[in-house]
């Protein structure tokens, strides 16, 4: 049963389906927030690692929960794949900016590590993020908490570049 296995186990089990049910991909991303890295590479071994970013990479995100699990994997404490999640959280954006705000704004406390990857992969041509950060604030389709978060995320970001200038 679900309820006795490890979240190391569930994943292994979830990276081995072919095809996840919605109910089963959020939980695959839920259980990747916890997952101990370290271990998956010692009990299955190293190369397990690798498949299960394969999944995560093939997986279709759309609902706002797994995104925000999504979200946290680029923050990991084991440092692993950093790359391949920044770039992976930097596409939803491109996809849809309105839906990314909403799931930062999930887990908010990740924002300054996500000005990060957003300076990384420099998503915003010559720093400018005016038109982007307008678009967003005049959503009707964001609450004000998701707008402040969206702020945050822009005066975050803004800030950082004029720090490395």
């Amino acid at each position: 049963m679900k309820e006795n296995k490890t979240s190391e186990e569930l994943i292994y089990d979830y990276t081995n389906k072919s095809e996840l049910t919605n109910t089963e991909r959020k939980d695959f991303f839920y259980h990747l927030t916890l997952l101990d890295w370290n271990n998956m590479a010692k009990d299955y071994g190293e190369s397990f690692n690798d498949k299960i970013l394969k999944k995560i990479m093939n997986e279709k995100i759309e609902d706002l929960e797994t995104m925000s699990n999504a979200i946290l994997l680029y923050n990991n404490p084991y440092g692993i794949y950093t790359l391949e999640f920044g770039k992976l959280i930097t596409k939803f954006y491109l996809k849809d900016k309105i839906k990314f705000i909403k799931a930062l704004n999930l887990v908010k406390d990740e924002t300054i590590n996500i000005v990060y990857v957003f300076r990384l992969e420099r998503i915003f041509p010559d720093d400018y993020t005016e038109d982007d950060s307008a678009e967003i604030q005049a959503s009707n389709m964001l609450t004000d908490e998701e707008k402040e978060t969206a702020r945050m995320f822009f005066k975050m970001y803004r800030n950082i570049c004029i720090s490395c200038l």
